[in-house]
């Protein structure tokens, strides 16, 4: 599905990653952590074509995409949300999720800008279906930027999940939430976004991490530390005193 081999990436005297290998197994749900300043946002950009590395190889699905754009990866199939929500506030949740599946020439432009009505579009049963995925459906109408902080995640991943890709990456999807809340994110990507897709998580919530990953990196100061099954890593020496700190 998805292989890093041996990335780096410099900003200017900052090493951001050094010869970072990650595998990211398919039909799984992969959790990427570490402290501020590991490398964490780099790699997953490096993964979705706003950064070139500097070294190294991005395989998906075997074929090594570095050099593509974002708008080809997305269409490669994967997908992402951001840590710092990107949705357009003025806009309506449908209009939000219709809006992601816009390109040149695509039906969903005439939806979007009223030119089509009826229920049989394409685009807009595909965006009826994520936004029922995330319970938003009974809020298709309301104005984005009056949702709360939860809803606005959730749209957020409606977002991401609309064109149905193969690899779904989750920035923060808990960012700002009580931990009533977190559980609710953790439930919903356990059972409605992550089965039959692979999904990588970047978070910092570790009750979220250890609730839905079945597989787990560890960056540090732009390096891999560790690699494998939760409870193995989170066991590990040396992620305890680098994410986890000492008592």
């Amino acid at each position: 599905m998805l292989e890093l081999r041996s990335v780096s990436k410099v900003f200017g005297e900052l090493s951001a990653l050094h010869q970072v290998d990650l595998w990211i197994p398919p039909g799984k749900v992969s959790g990427l952590i570490g402290p501020n300043g590991s490398g964490k946002t780099t790699l997953v950009n490096i993964i979705t074509g706003i950064y070139a590395p500097d070294t190294g190889q991005v395989l998906f699905n075997g074929v090594d995409i570095v050099g593509s754009t974002a708008d080809q990866i997305t269409r490669f199939g994967v997908a992402r949300t951001f840590q710092n929500i990107r949705v357009f506030s003025r806009m309506t949740v449908l209009e939000n999720v219709l809006a992601a599946l816009i390109s040149l020439g695509d039906p969903s432009w005439r939806v979007l800008l009223g030119f089509t009505k009826g229920a049989n579009d394409p685009r807009l049963n595909m965006a009826l279906k994520a936004l029922e995925t995330v319970d938003l459906l009974n809020e298709a109408g309301v104005v984005a930027g009056e949702l709360s902080l939860p809803l606005r995640r959730r749209l957020e991943i409606a977002r991401a999940f609309v064109r149905d890709p193969e690899l779904l990456l989750l920035d923060e999807p808990a960012g700002g939430m009580t931990p009533t809340e977190t559980a609710n994110v953790a439930s919903l990507i356990r059972e409605r976004i992550a089965p039959g897709r692979t999904c990588l998580v970047i978070e910092h919530k570790m009750d979220l991490i250890s609730d839905v990953c079945q597989h787990l990196c560890v960056l540090n100061h732009g390096e891999k530390i560790a690699e494998g099954s939760p409870d193995t890593v989170l066991e590990q020496p040396q992620v305890i005193e680098a994410y986890l700190g000492r008592d």
